[in-house]
Parts: C-alpha cells; sequence; structure tokens
C-alpha cells in the first residue's frame, strides 16, 4: 500500500458536463485478483481511477484527505479499504453516492448511519454462498471420517487395527443444525438432501413458512438446537449479540462425540471454552475460521490435535474473483443507467451482518 503520506493529487477531471469518477481504492493483490486486466470506462463522462488505499490503521485525516481530492461518484471497496468517514460524506460538495463492495460484509467500512441518510451500498450478496456451503460440507465429511486423526498416531504399526481407532462415521441420515439460517445456511441445506440428514435450526426472527419450503424443523433455543444434533454447523453472522454466544454452557448441550463445524466467524465461539468441552466431551471439531486471523499457536484449537482447521478460505474460490470483479463493473454501469442493483446492502443486511474487518 502507499504510505499514508503518498495520497494520490486530484486527477484530470473527465470531460463532458456530467463528468464524473469511480475510484477504486484497492490493495495491490485485491486489485490483481478481482481485475486481472485493468478494467477501462466504458462512458465519456465517467474515469476510472486506482489507487492504493492508505494504511486502514492510519490516521484517518489521511483517507478523508485522498478522498476529498479525488471527489468520486462511485467508491469501489474491498478488505483493505478504509471505513468511511461519516462527516465527510455529509458535506455538501462531497459528491459520493454510491460505495460498490468486492466483498461481503460491509458493516466495518460503512456506518449503519450512512445507510440511513441514502447513501447506496453494494456487496457480493449471495453469489459466493455456495462455495461457502461446499466448504462446509468438505469439513463436516472429513471430521466425520476423522482425517486430522492421522497427524498425530503412528499410521505404520498394526496399519488393519489403527482403522479401527478412526472410527469412522457416514453422514447419511445424521441429525444436523445450523446455527444461522442465511443465504449460507440454505444453500447448506440443499447440499444435505441428498444425505437425508435431518435438519434444523433457530425459529427466532425467521417465518415458519420458510422453514416449511426447506423441510427445517426450527428451535426455539440455542440449547434446544444444540442437544438435538449430531453435527452443529456455525454459520452466524459476527454481531455484538452473538459475539461469544457459543459458549461453554451451550457447548456442553451437544451430545458426547458430536461434530461442531465453524464456516461462520471465529468471535462467536469461546474457543477456550470449545477447546476444553471439545477434550471432556470427545468433540470433533473443524474450523475455517477463528477469533485471531491468521491462525497461531495462541488460538485455544491449535492444541487440539485432532482438531481439522482451514485458513479461511471457505469462500470466494480463488477462480471466482474475476467473476465479482465483473459483477462489481456490470454493477456499476447499471448505477450510471439509473437502474436497480440486485445487491444492494439493505438496513437490515447491514444489522444482521458481521460487523468486524
Amino acid at each position: 500500500m502507499l504510505p499514508s503520506s503518498a495520497a494520490p493529487s486530484t486527477p484530470t477531471a473527465p470531460q463532458g458536463p456530467n463528468g464524473q469518477r469511480v475510484l477504486f481504492a484497492l490493495g495491490r493483490q485485491e486489485k490483481e485478483a478481482f481485475f486481472p486486466l485493468e478494467p477501462k470506462s466504458t462512458r465519456d463522462d465517467v474515469a476510472f481511477i486506482f489507487i492504493h488505499p492508505p494504511d486502514k490503521d492510519g490516521p484517518r485525516e489521511n483517507w478523508a484527505k485522498t478522498l476529498r481530492e479525488i471527489a468520486p461518484t462511485v467508491l469501489v471497496s474491498c478488505w483493505q479499504t478504509p471505513s468511511l468517514p461519516a462527516g465527510l460524506w455529509r458535506e455538501q460538495a462531497f459528491p459520493l453516492k454510491y460505495v460498490c463492495h468486492l466483498a461481503g460484509s460491509v458493516g466495518a467500512l460503512v456506518p449503519r448511519e450512512l445507510l440511513t441518510d441514502g447513501l447506496l451500498v453494494s456487496n457480493w450478496g449471495a453469489t459466493i454462498q455456495h462455495t461457502v456451503a461446499e466448504h462446509a460440507l468438505l469439513l463436516t465429511l472429513a471430521a466425520l471420517r476423522n482425517l486430522p486423526y492421522w497427524r498425530t498416531h503412528d499410521q505404520a504399526a498394526h496399519y488393519w487395527w489403527r482403522k479401527k481407532d478412526l472410527q469412522t462415521r457416514t453422514l447419511r441420515g445424521r441429525r444436523v443444525g445450523l446455527h444461522g439460517f442465511g443465504a449460507v445456511a440454505r444453500e447448506l441445506r440443499e447440499l444435505l438432501r441428498p444425505f437425508g440428514c435431518v435438519v434444523s435450526a433457530p425459529s427466532a426472527g425467521v417465518p415458519a413458512q420458510v422453514y416449511l419450503e426447506h423441510d427445517v424443523t426450527g428451535f426455539g433455543t440455542l440449547e434446544e438446537l444444540f442437544s438435538n444434533c449430531e453435527i452443529l454447523v456455525e454459520c452466524e453472522a459476527l454481531t455484538p449479540t452473538s459475539r461469544g454466544s457459543v459458549n461453554e454452557s451451550l457447548l456442553r448441550q451437544l451430545p458426547i462425540g458430536a461434530v461442531f463445524v465453524n464456516v461462520g466467524r471465529g468471535a462467536v465461539v469461546d474457543e477456550a471454552a470449545l477447546a476444553l468441552v471439545a477434550r471432556q466431551r470427545n468433540l470433533r471439531v473443524a474450523s475455517d475460521v477463528v477469533t485471531a486471523e491468521p491462525f497461531s499457536a495462541e488460538c485455544p484449537l491449535w492444541a487440539l490435535d485432532d482438531a481439522l482447521i482451514s485458513p479461511h478460505i471457505a469462500g470466494p474460490t480463488f477462480d471466482l474473483y474475476p467473476q465479482l470483479g465483473a459483477l462489481a463493473l456490470t454493477n456499476i454501469e447499471r448505477y450510471f443507467k439509473g437502474l436497480p442493483i440486485p445487491e444492494r446492502v439493505t438496513l437490515e443486511a447491514h444489522d444482521r451482518a458481521t460487523k468486524d474487518a
């Protein structure tokens, strides 16, 4: 990234009576992944400008200065883009109208009050839910087959009887609980259909008709959900309410030997409690996320020899990044044509989305 002192100077304004600017404020790797070929504006009255944004942890005034100098109508953002200064957006002369976010959650980027003030925001919407659901299924099957077991056990001695120690299990007909029933959980429910699983989820806030359509049983409390499933898949977003909500008391509701999979957010789970209960109740743990990423030996799950950990790769898969970049360009084109944007972030979606970076 550019140092904060290297904020770009104001570029030449595009020609035409309605000249406007689209600012792509992306880290170098983000730009290469989403836009392997640098896109060009197809409109004479719209200029595309690419910068590497100031450090997210740097002084806020540097980012505000950059935005003032460029004065974009549209901001294309991603994980490395600093959050929007609410005061700047409310300045009468500041022209920003639309934030086209390349990734998922915008909670850390766009303060809620900017949506209530009328700022248009979009993200990748439900376009990557299938990759997260695929990864949840992968982790579930790997845990049932106890693949991590071989990290710490001698494979050579008495090979056939070691296979007995694996205690492999099938997914077919299992009772699966989904903590959260958003787009990812619904996609996972469809992937589970061929296995004949009995699927349940929390009923709070979800219309009964939705569960009926998806053939899902709703439980009124998380305690009921956890105690009635052999496999629990964590899909809940991280909010002030959900942070640390999967605690020791709740984890102890899982049956002995249950499988616990997390493809939501690490901080939803009390990881020290999970490590403790996993040892005491022989839980099989598989997680794509941890509270402090990247994963390190300081994470309580590190000490679980048989835990299966993947490095936050559930979604999107790398081959999808250019498609997501193309989606953003389509949304920008729709914006300038005055057409609706299907991936628009609503206040409801903002409220239930993950709020960390």
